[in-house]
């Protein structure tokens, strides 16, 4: 073995992903935390989670000088981490680059109009959550009494919604120039993946009310993000750097979907098959990302769909990774170590976790690393403890 030449990162990465054998697991991040990254890193920095959504909008808030010197520190800071931890691929945390249009004291940002439709956002500087608090919209009066929902506020919201996507393929196309910047500044360090092609529902009142009183609304509308994930897909392939999209969308919790599995297969299914019935002839490798359990409509998904990656395996809602394996022996898992567990187990428990996962993984077609974030909290030496028993 030592006079072999060491594996790449993108070696490993593309071994994995098509089942061949591997000289290790890869390692995989979604996110970490802001805290986590500093005590790892020995200074402060952004990386990720709420805490990096709160800084960025903080930026935002503080003007355009403010937020280049917070883009130029954030890119720093990521790349120093993926360093630090010896991560072989790259992906982009979530981010929230979006200009506040008040801030009402340290932790509260107003989005939207503040005299019209607005959201207001609060960061909890304990748990490092940062999230919508309340949606505020102008009371509309009907015959003299205030109206909380009539016919006029639902053909309102479908146009609105309609108009939505009518931009969606603007939008994609600018995710990949955006994906391709990176690729070119990171790729011949780290194997870079791409963040879209989602396809979901959003957890919102409306949403809900339209799956279950205009679902044909749904449909066209994740027809239409399956058609923006195609073309994104496509235009991966055909710029040569590795053609791999963290789509889906979360639509479960532990104790199962959110919305029913008819609903699924009626609504969202027919998009899933519409995208992977052209994905998958070109090679790309798309990453359906959901957390909770997904054995309702695991069949549908990676069977009848031919989803051929799984993101954010959530173990401890059910989804091992040995049960996966037996169930769907070709399907991809990224990553299948519990974010609680990592915060409240032993190092010897970390490491236990690990390996007891990766031998259930068969030897390729997983990437080690976290389900979901590493969150705030979480001690370090779990973090290297995870990626040490690779």
């Amino acid at each position: 073995m030592s006079t072999q030449t060491p594996w790449t990162r993108h070696q490993r990465c593309a071994a994995a992903i098509e089942g061949k054998p591997v000289d290790r697991a890869p390692t995989y991040i979604p996110a970490i935390a802001c805290q986590v990254a500093s005590q790892i890193l020995g200074r402060a920095v952004h990386t990720g989670t709420g805490s990096l959504h709160y800084a960025e909008v903080l930026a935002w808030s503080q003007g355009e000088a403010a937020h280049e010197d917070f883009e130029a520190q954030f890119w720093e800071d990521i790349v120093a981490i993926h360093r630090a931890l010896d991560i072989d691929v790259f992906r982009m945390p979530w981010r929230m680059n979006m200009k506040p249009a008040a801030q009402t004291d340290e932790y509260t940002f107003v989005f939207g109009d503040p005299a019209g439709d607005h959201s207001i956002w609060r960061y909890n500087p304990v748990s490092a959550d940062f999230g919508e608090s309340a949606r505020v919209s102008p009371p509309r009066q009907e015959q003299g009494k205030t109206a909380s929902l009539s016919e006029d506020d639902l053909d309102k919201s479908i146009e609105r919604l309609e108009a939505d996507l009518e931009n969606e393929i603007t939008v994609r196309s600018r995710v990949l120039d955006a994906h391709l910047e990176i690729w070119r500044k990171l790729g011949d360090e780290f194997f870079v993946i791409c963040n879209g092609g989602g396809i979901g529902l959003e957890h919102t009142e409306t949403e809900m009310m339209f799956l279950a009183l205009a679902p044909g609304l749904i449909r066209r509308k994740l027809m239409r993000q399956a058609e923006c994930g195609i073309a994104l897909g496509r235009g991966l392939v055909h710029s040569g750097c590795p053609a791999v999209l963290v789509g889906g969308g979360d639509l479960a919790g532990n104790q199962g979907l959110i919305y029913s599995p008819k609903s699924f297969r009626e609504v969202v299914l027919p998009a899933c098959k519409h995208l992977l019935n052209h994905l998958n002839p070109l090679g790309a490798h798309y990453i359906f990302r959901s957390d909770g359990n997904l054995w309702a409509i695991a069949d549908k998904l990676f069977e009848e769909a031919g989803c051929p990656g799984y993101g954010e395996v959530d173990r401890e809602a059910g989804m091992k990774a040995a049960d996966l394996r037996r169930r769907f022996p070709k399907l991809v898992l990224w990553g299948n170590i519990s974010s609680s567990l990592l915060t409240r187990a032993t190092v010897g428990e970390v490491k236990e976790e690990s390996r007891r996962i990766i031998d259930e993984s068969a030897g390729s077609r997983y990437f080690h690393g976290c389900s979901n974030a590493i969150v705030t909290g979480t001690p370090p030496r779990n973090v290297e403890a995870m990626f040490a028993a690779r």
